[in-house]
């Protein structure tokens, strides 16, 4: 689960700015803390703040690091992506840290890299009451050449010690991550970062579309249940969500052709294999001897007890958007994986968003993470979140830079009206609007006739 997140030089983030789940020592709502080892994480952080402040920008800075590590590299340019706004960042390097608890150990990963050259990259074993153990650290010399020391107990052959000085001559190019020659190194912790940062870290977009559903829809007796009882229970109007199996030749039609053959390529290797498609996620299967797609398909009974079959995209923005959540939300119940959603309220009603997420918030049996960018400010209840769980973004006037700070700054009362003061501006990150009387729309129609 994540600990720490903090970022350098990319987008909004003009300074280094950090974001963390680390529980402080409030009395209220004691199941929301995990204790793992000797840390106490927070189950949940909904981030607040106005258009333009940097919410979504930090979400992006998470997934651009997840994404690095899954393809092994910065291949491209990284410089469209610095803070723009101050000419001496556009020379500097961009960098990540993500601290991950994983099975009660901290690891701590960081990375720092211009235009697409990596010239820092350390994995530590943080730990709080010694010192931090490195795993590894990579640097590049002002020769310009680059520096690997691994820790002590993974150089003792004569074998570890030539990968290793291979690798500085020629296995890791400038533009790969040491993470990624995982394989290679057979570094138990390496491995278990980047297994943990690829699988254990979800994001999730205000344009996702269900990818999740079908492969536990088709597999888990459990995970229909839990889905189908949400669905009745917000009144969805689908009465039970199923999987329909269509020809892989009848799903496409007569194009991709190519892509086709790759999917048979991949079926006849005895897996199967989750397309991302305007439908959503689907699931290509190979089931006696016929290649199939297998899709979400949504239930409703009219009044005289009829059962209709409707495609998912027939259903309402808001139905859409809540089965997006289906699959996080049992992750967050059964597993120690964290989820991250931007704009958690797009295209849902304020009030089943906030009963969703009391009803989560409430469940003391939760094991995952919940991290979410939003404007809901009926979510501002300390009734359902703790102070340190509340988090703001702001844009710095004079730099135009993104900040980030916690609820838990301000040592709010517990029985303070938190959405109040926020509305009112207690906290920040609201926008800075010009009153209305001075925009002169007149004006604007004025110079239209003079042209």
């Amino acid at each position: 689960m994540l600990l720490r997140f903090v970022t350098n030089n990319f987008l909004s983030f003009g300074e280094e700015t950090e974001f963390n789940m680390l529980a402080g020592s409030y009395k209220t709502h004691k199941h929301h803390v995990y204790n793992v080892g000797k840390v106490n994480l927070l189950k949940a952080a909904a981030i607040y703040g106005a258009n333009g402040a940097g919410k979504s920008n930090l979400v992006k800075a998470i997934e651009f690091l997840q994404e690095a590590i899954k393809e092994g590299g910065i291949f491209k340019s990284i410089n469209d992506k610095k803070f723009k706004l101050n000419k001496s960042n556009l020379k500097s390097n961009v960098s990540f840290e993500a601290e991950f608890v994983i099975d009660d150990t901290i690891l701590s990963y960081g990375v720092s890299f211009n235009n697409n050259i990596v010239f820092q990259e350390w994995l530590y074993e943080a730990r709080v009451t010694a010192d931090d153990k490195m795993i590894f650290e990579r640097e590049v010399s002002d020769s310009g050449k680059v520096i690997i020391r691994v820790a002590a107990k993974y150089k003792k052959t004569q074998k570890q010690k030539l990968l290793i000085e291979l690798m500085e001559e020629s296995l890791l190019k400038p533009s790969e991550l040491l993470l990624g020659k995982s394989e290679e190194l057979k570094i138990p912790e390496i491995t278990t970062f980047k297994e943990a940062i690829e699988h254990s870290l979800i994001v999730i977009h205000p344009g996702s579309r269900f990818q999740g559903l079908v492969p536990k829809l088709n597999s888990s007796k459990r995970f229909k249940l839990f889905t189908n009882d949400l669905l009745k229970a917000f009144d969805t109007g689908v009465t039970e969500l199923s999987v329909e199996g269509i020809s892989l030749d009848k799903f496409f039609g007569d194009k991709d052709d190519d892509l086709k053959k790759e999917i048979i390529n991949v079926l006849e290797s005895g897996k199967d294999l989750l397309l991302n498609t305007q439908e959503g996620g689907v699931l290509a299967v190979k089931e006696n001897g016929k290649y199939l797609i297998k899709k979400t398909i949504a239930q409703h009974t009219n009044t005289l007890g009829e059962v209709f079959n409707f495609d998912l995209s027939e259903e309402s923005d808001g139905t859409q958007r809540l089965l997006d959540f289906i699959p996080a939300f049992d992750g967050i119940l059964n597993t120690q994986a964290t989820y991250v959603i931007d704009e958690i309220d797009q295209s849902l009603h304020p009030a089943l968003l906030k009963a969703l997420l009391t009803k989560i918030m409430s469940d003391e049996r939760t094991k995952g993470q919940l991290i979410f960018t939003t404007h809901e400010s009926n979510l501002l209840d300390l009734n359902i979140f703790r102070q340190d769980e509340i988090w703001f973004a702001e844009k710095d006037t004079n730099t135009g830079a993104s900040q980030l700070y916690s609820l838990s700054d301000f040592k709010p009362r517990y029985d303070l009206d938190i959405k109040k003061g926020y509305l009112k501006g207690r906290f920040g990150a609201i926008p800075f609007l010009t009153p209305l009387e001075h925009l002169n729309w007149k004006s604007y129609e004025a110079e239209e006739e003079r042209l």
